[in-house]
């Protein structure tokens, strides 16, 4: 028994120390396996990868192309690619997605773009998308053929405006050599001219003009020469149509029209008739145009006068002249 009770008491500590250590290997392998509240978060994977290009702007045949195609997601760097092959005037960058050069022939065509990122197992991603080049804009040209005359210290005939077609308007004006002084050339449409010539331009000198458009994204521009007098003196004034004294027939109900033309003086020119027209002729005072349609036969013969703009005194010059009804 009391041998019994001290192998008892003796063993009673070991059985409890043996014990505490299996306590504390369980409490050291829980928190190694089940507790995962330190561990760190798993990186994220590439996102899905994307062409975000909606559309490819137009081209224009003889005109620098540049655009940049655009991709998102995956992981870069990004490997780019097309079919069918684009015109040989254009060219792929492949590592950047831009497509540039100058095409040379208009086209519509519809080209399947593919990207391809760096990730492992790579992803890929196609688009197709239209690229229209269109035909080559026709640059301007200046249809004004003639400039009238100017006189010293006289006002240049008002509304003296360059005229073109074609190209892109607004246009924008300059003339080489720069205009007699005194006058200006208005740069913006539409390309007045405007001023008095001052003493000492008297003479006749021809003048490159230059139009240049509104084409985006490169101006087209065009140039004629044109010649331009300053006469010293105001010239003779003169009424040179009609030639003689008559204008042409006129007939019964049917719609009439004549313009009066006068050379010479300081233009620009106002007209006038004595006495009064009859009711159904009417003569614009501006122009010198004559309109009307006649009731019945009639000789009508009135005198027409122009005046001009000469300072400080306006010049006239008148003529009698006849129009026929006829049925």
């Amino acid at each position: 028994m009391q041998i019994f009770g001290l192998t008892h008491n003796i063993t009673r500590p070991f059985s409890n120390l043996w014990t505490l250590v299996l306590a504390l290997l369980f409490a050291i392998g829980t928190a190694s396996c089940g507790d995962v509240s330190n561990a760190p978060a798993p990186a994220p994977g590439p996102g899905a990868l994307t062409i975000t290009t909606a559309s490819l702007p137009d081209g224009t045949v003889n005109q620098p192309y540049a655009w940049t195609l655009g991709g998102s997601g995956g992981t870069t760097p990004y490997n780019w690619s097309v079919t069918p092959a684009l015109p040989a005037s254009l060219q792929l960058d492949t590592a950047t997605g831009t497509i540039t050069g100058t095409p040379v022939a208009q086209s519509s065509t519809t080209y399947t773009f593919s990207l391809r990122d760096s990730s492992a197992p790579n992803q890929t991603i196609q688009k197709p998308l239209l690229l229209t080049v269109n035909s080559a804009p026709v640059p301007p040209t200046i249809t004004t053929s003639t400039l009238p005359s100017g006189t010293v210290n006289q006002i240049y005939p008002p509304n003296t405006i360059l005229q073109a077609s074609g190209g892109t308007p607004p246009y924008t004006w300059s003339v080489n050599p720069p205009l007699p002084n005194g006058l200006q050339l208005n740069l913006l449409s539409p390309g007045s001219i405007s001023g008095t010539p001052l003493a000492g331009t008297n003479g006749t000198a021809t003048y490159t003009f230059t139009v240049l458009d509104s084409t985006a994204p490169f101006n087209l521009t065009n140039n004629k020469q044109l010649s331009l007098t300053i006469n010293l003196t105001v010239p003779t004034l003169a009424i040179t149509f009609p030639a003689g004294t008559t204008l042409p027939d006129a007939n019964v109900n049917t719609r009439y029209s004549q313009t009066l033309l006068a050379s010479g003086g300081t233009p620009s020119y106002t007209w006038s008739v004595s006495p009064a027209l009859p009711t159904w002729l009417q003569l614009d005072p501006a122009t010198g145009i004559l309109t009307g349609t006649p009731t019945a036969t009639a000789t009508i013969t009135r005198t027409y006068t122009v005046r001009d703009s000469t300072l400080p005194t306006n010049r006239t010059a008148s003529r009698s002249i006849t129009i026929r009804v006829r049925n």
